[in-house]
């Protein structure tokens, strides 16, 4: 699968009477078969961004070139389980099931770290356990492009980590290209290989890590880089207000 280029991607919301420029002519190259991590504050764009190359949004002007052969797929904050379906269930829901042969799940599930939960209900399953099975629907569709937002947030550390290294380990084995949004730097450079910074609209800094998985974050090259990033989120530009 060839590369995703986004060209003065512009988009505005309507608040109120105000207009809000969310997207202010962004450019970014996406390449293939590898992750790519938006980092950025809460609120300056990063799952317009995601929505926008999802095709759940349009932008009020500029270009999203993806691939004609395709095949995304969106991993969001919330696992988003149907409560009265069991673990196969809820990963092959958005799937012609009668297509799906059953070694299949199982084979996923077992690859996100969930060997012997087919029949468990979303509520008896924790917070990384429901993720994992968000994660396993999402690559039952075998996509070429993994779209997540912030997915991991609302784990705790320690189930944070441990998805975090699950992430690694599937796209070792899928070689999908991967668009992961966050705020936290820690994860970035956990899981980047390629780190963007989005603010006031624009990307503002672009760093190509090269150090190989799993990452010292406390090696100094990562302490430079940290410091680096750090500076240029305080670099904060509001978004852009006008009158409607």
């Amino acid at each position: 699968m060839a590369g995703i280029d986004l060209i003065h991607l512009r988009k505005t919301y309507l608040m109120g009477t105000k207009r809000v420029t969310v997207l202010d002519g962004l450019d970014l190259s996406i390449p293939e078969n590898a992750i790519t991590v938006v980092l950025g504050k809460s609120g300056c764009g990063k799952t317009t961004l995601l929505r926008l190359i999802a095709g759940l949004e349009s932008p009020d002007s500029g270009e999203i070139c993806l691939p004609g052969n395709r095949k995304t797929a969106f991993v969001f904050q919330e696992p988003r389980l149907l409560p009265w379906l069991n673990v196969r269930d809820n990963v092959q829901f958005p799937l012609n099931r009668s297509s799906i042969r059953p070694e299949e799940t199982r084979n996923m599930l077992e690859t996100v770290g969930l060997s012997g939960t087919e029949r468990a209900l979303p509520h008896q399953l924790s917070g990384g356990m429901q993720q994992r099975v968000a994660l396993a629907r999402a690559l039952l569709y075998h996509p070429t492009l993994i779209l997540m937002d912030e997915p991991f947030a609302a784990l705790d550390h320690f189930t944070r980590v441990d998805m975090q290294h699950a992430l690694l380990d599937i796209r070792r084995k899928t070689q999908a290209s991967i668009l992961f949004v966050t705020h936290s730097i820690d994860e970035a450079l956990t899981l980047g290989d390629t780190l963007v910074i989005l603010s006031g609209g624009l990307i503002r800094a672009r760093f190509d890590l090269s150090a190989p998985h799993p990452r010292d974050l406390l090696s100094d090259d990562l302490i430079v880089l940290r410091r680096r990033i750090v500076a240029g989120l305080e670099e904060t530009i509001p978004y852009a207000l006008s009158e409607d």
